[in-house]
């Protein structure tokens, strides 16, 4: 609901969460998404804050500068590595098997005990969580995420991170690469563990895709005086299962506005966003 909170709120886009977005401000000023821009060096120039950036669409370099600069660019921050070199990724010694089966490919009474609901079960090595949102019925989709504990210097875990090219990944294996014998033992691990009516979305012809849950050190949250701000999951990455990632990213925008405001200073702003 959020998401569609927060798209209702920049881009206009109505929803059955959001039947009325709000109109257009009325004040001075303009947003621009610049696409396709991956920052490579940030420093900064007298008062100002310069990115340096290589456009991927024109394939030329360019820089910007800008009084404050937000840096909101997830868990795997490019920024943060260039400021903050010393912080690393610690594996939490668990993975997240991901994917959406149609509801049309579920049994109606399967259906009828998980549809507008989230579910919980949990098994001796993890638990898996199922839910479906409130969108059109006939074209929904139920989404299940079953969180697994392996070893980091297990053969399973090794095995589940490299893909059918034979190629490892650190943090995400995508959709359709993964192994077909690795998903084949996790389903059968399903029909083990799992009550049969959740074995009847893992046996679908889902393509999951897996996350490797890690965990990494509290950043600093400002650099340059205040004029660098770090928010969501490039200043604290929650793990999964918490579910606190968005609300903390909308905590940190709500935080940014009343530091912009003057309503609480730089130390405020820090220590709360690190609260």
């Amino acid at each position: 609901m959020l998401y569609y909170k927060f798209i209702a709120n920049f881009d206009g886009l109505k929803s059955a969460y959001c039947s009325e977005p709000p109109s257009e401000p009325t004040s001075s000023g303009r947003a621009v998404y610049g696409q396709g821009k991956r920052v490579i060096n940030v420093h900064e120039v007298g008062d100002k804050i310069e990115l340096e950036y290589d456009d991927m669409i024109s394939k030329t370099p360019g820089h910007i500068k800008a009084d404050i600069v937000i840096v909101a660019d997830g868990s795997n921050s490019y920024v943060r590595g260039l400021l903050q070199p010393h912080i690393q990724h610690t594996y939490a010694g668990y993975i997240a098997w991901r994917s959406t089966v149609p509801e049309e490919k579920v049994a109606r009474q399967t259906r009828g005990l998980l549809e507008n609901k989230t579910t919980l079960h949990t098994t001796p090595s993890g638990y898996i969580a199922l839910e479906n949102g409130a969108l059109e019925e006939g074209r929904r989709l139920f989404n299940f995420v079953w969180y697994t504990n392996l070893a980091s210097d297990s053969q399973e875990l090794q095995d589940a991170i490299t893909d059918s090219d034979g190629n490892t990944h650190r943090h995400t294996l995508p959709i359709g690469k993964m192994q077909s014998k690795v998903w084949a033992i996790q389903r059968a691990a399903a029909r083990s563990l799992l009550p049969a009516r959740l074995c009847n979305l893992i046996d679908q012809k889902a393509q999951p895709f897996i996350s490797s849950i890690a965990d990494i050190d509290i950043s600093r949250p400002s650099f340059y005086g205040g004029k660098l701000l770090f928010v969501g999951d490039s200043l604290v990455q929650f793990r999964p299962h918490v579910a606190c990632s968005t609300n903390q990213a909308a905590l940190d925008a709500l935080l940014v506005e009343k530091l912009l405001k003057g309503e609480i200073d730089l130390s405020t702003w820090e220590r709360q966003v690190l609260d």
